[in-house]
């Protein structure tokens, strides 16, 4: 990458996530599955909501080592208690929870416990494997969240093959609308086959916010059940509680990895999980959860359509093209982009979605004006290309014409015989 657009790209970058006075994204540390904590950075990372940061903790399934999750964890995690306080939710995304030491364990702890940051944990006990889900229930983490992992890791069997489940949103009317908004949308209430779940057992106390109804032993319903439970079958698939200062939340299945997740199956999924860290966060809910939806689209297009112009600048860059004028017009652009963040975070979400479809439409304009620009600094290579092949072209046009239609260097062979010697 050339010196002039590499400096470009760190000016709009810089300018891009700049925000005035008002609200400041929530930072997000995420500790767990590598290739789960991928994903669901990713998702944070598009939102100007949150600021996330990886600490890789788990082996299980993947080519790392001990040596390397201590090695991330040395580097990565917070370094004392005051650093680990600057992060706002705390997401342990089936974390192998031994790696952690005594301290930071207590630390993750008093966080939520005493100093009410918000937490999240997935996979009900973190895995179906004794080795992982017992060392779980021990840990003190897992006493701030409403899923009850001691009785989870009493059962007999706590993980069951199910041909299906049936995803529902909790109705009862005292539960706040944190997922039900989502309710009646695309994808939210789906039916879907996960082959394997673990059971989630709510403490009292725990608020059920989503059920999945399979082949279970028995229906747990939390303190606010929906009055629809009729039977056994129906276990909690989201649920939170007050524990201390902070509000956690547990989930059922795998974050980033299992199919109710992905956006794919399920369009509302980044949107439910960003709705539950709101909540523990304390922030407002938004009430026209569509329309946030279409808001958090139009950050992720601009983003794409903003990488996609600066990659073709540093392209043509190798041919000797100056993009100046597309950079100092990218810079504009990412002013109104900017102009949108801020609204957002102000929850301005009307005034953000106009803001961010203007910075959309110019930055559209703006990629066919780098195309453009592109074509005329690859002019001269077409030209040359266009040259080589038709100078080629015409030899060999003018070798066959020569040989084979006028036949000028044409001889004919003549016959030899063979003199014998007397």
């Amino acid at each position: 990458m050339s010196v002039r657009v590499a400096t470009a790209i760190v000016f709009v970058v810089l300018l891009h996530p700049a925000l005035g006075s008002g609200t400041e994204p929530a930072k997000v540390l995420v500790l767990g599955n590598p290739p789960n904590i991928r994903v669901v950075a990713l998702w944070l990372d598009r939102d100007p909501m949150t600021d996330p940061t990886q600490v890789p903790c788990r082996t299980h399934l993947t080519n790392l080592q001990s040596a390397d999750i201590q090695r991330f964890i040395r580097l990565y995690f917070p370094r004392n208690y005051e650093k680990l306080l600057e992060y706002d939710y705390l997401m342990l995304v089936m974390v192998e929870v031994y790696y952690l030491t005594l301290e930071q364990q207590y630390m993750i702890y008093n966080a939520m416990y005493k100093d009410g940051k918000g937490g999240f944990q997935d996979r009900s006990v973190m895995s179906m494997a004794e080795s992982i889900a017992h060392p779980w229930a021990r840990s003190i983490i897992s006493d701030a969240f409403p899923n009850d992992a001691d009785k989870v890791v009493g059962q007999i069997k706590w993980s069951y093959d199910v041909m299906s489940l049936r995803f529902v949103i909790n109705t009862n009317p005292r539960v706040p609308p944190i997922l039900s908004p989502y309710k009646d949308l695309e994808g939210v209430e789906a039916v879907l086959s996960p082959d394997t779940t673990c059971i989630a057992i709510p403490k009292d106390g725990a608020v059920v916010t989503s059920y999945v109804i399979g082949g279970f032993p028995q229906s747990w319903g939390g303190s606010l059940p929906d009055a629809r439970i009729k039977g056994k079958g129906w276990m909690p698939h989201t649920m939170y509680w007050e524990y201390g200062n902070a509000t956690t939340w547990t989930q059922t299945d795998m974050l980033g990895g299992d199919a109710y997740w992905q956006p794919t199956r399920n369009p509302y999924s980044i949107d439910m999980v960003l709705a539950e860290m709101m909540f523990a966060t304390d922030r407002e809910l938004p009430k026209d959860v569509v329309l946030v939806h279409q808001l958090r689209s139009r950050f992720a297009n601009y983003i794409a359509a903003r990488s996609f112009i600066y990659s073709l600048l540093d392209f043509i860059d190798k041919f000797g093209a100056t993009g100046t004028p597309i950079i100092s017009k990218a810079q504009a652009i990412s002013g109104v982009a900017k102009e949108g963040e801020t609204q957002y975070l102000a929850q301005e979400y009307e005034a953000s979605f106009e803001s961010m479809d203007e910075a959309i439409s110019q930055m559209e304009a703006l990629r066919s004006e780098a195309m453009r620009l592109k074509d005329r600094a690859l002019l001269w290579v077409y030209v040359t290309e266009w040259l080589a092949i038709s100078g080629v072209s015409l030899l060999a046009g003018f070798a066959i014409w020569t040989l084979m239609v006028q036949r000028r260097l044409y001889r004919e062979v003549s016959v030899t015989h063979l003199v014998q010697s007397e």
